[in-house]
C-alpha cells in the first residue's frame, strides 16, 4: 500500500493540519466575549423611560388601527403595538407643534389631564 492517494479516489482520514494562521477572522468570532465590535451607546434612560396610558377610543378605530399594525408592522419597522401607537402619537404631536407653536416643542406636562367629557362652550 502506498501513502499517495490513487487518482480519482478520495483520500480518507483527517485533512492535513494548517501551518499558517488564517488571514481573515473567523466569521463567528464576533459572538465570542471580547471580540464583539463596539456597540453604540444607548439613549439616556430618562429619554427612554416609559409610562402606561389608558385611553378610551371608538372600537372601530381601535380595530382599524390594529388591522393596519398587523398588516404593515414588518414593513414599517414597528417592534410592538406600543411602538406603533407611540409613533402615531409622535406624528400628531409634531404636526400640532408645527401648526400651532412654530415647530417648537411644548414644555413637558407631567400632571394629570382633566378626565371625563369636556363641557361645551355656551
Amino acid at each position: 500500500m502506498s501513502a499517495e492517494p490513487a487518482p480519482g479516489r478520495p483520500a480518507l482520514g483527517l485533512p492535513p493540519k494548517r501551518t499558517a494562521e488564517p488571514t481573515a477572522e473567523a466569521p463567528l468570532a464576533r459572538m465570542l466575549p471580547g471580540h464583539r465590535p463596539e456597540t453604540p451607546k444607548k439613549a439616556d434612560p430618562k429619554d427612554t423611560e416609559t409610562a402606561n396610558m389608558t385611553v378610551s377610543i371608538p372600537a372601530a378605530l381601535r380595530n382599524r388601527a390594529r388591522a393596519a399594525y398587523k398588516a404593515t408592522s414588518y414593513a414599517e419597522g414597528d417592534n410592538t403595538w406600543s411602538h406603533f401607537v407611540a409613533k402615531a402619537i409622535e406624528a400628531e404631536t409634531a404636526r400640532r407643534e408645527a401648526e400651532h407653536n412654530k415647530g417648537a416643542m411644548y414644555p413637558s406636562w407631567g400632571e394629570k389631564l382633566p378626565g371625563g367629557r369636556r363641557l361645551k362652550d355656551s
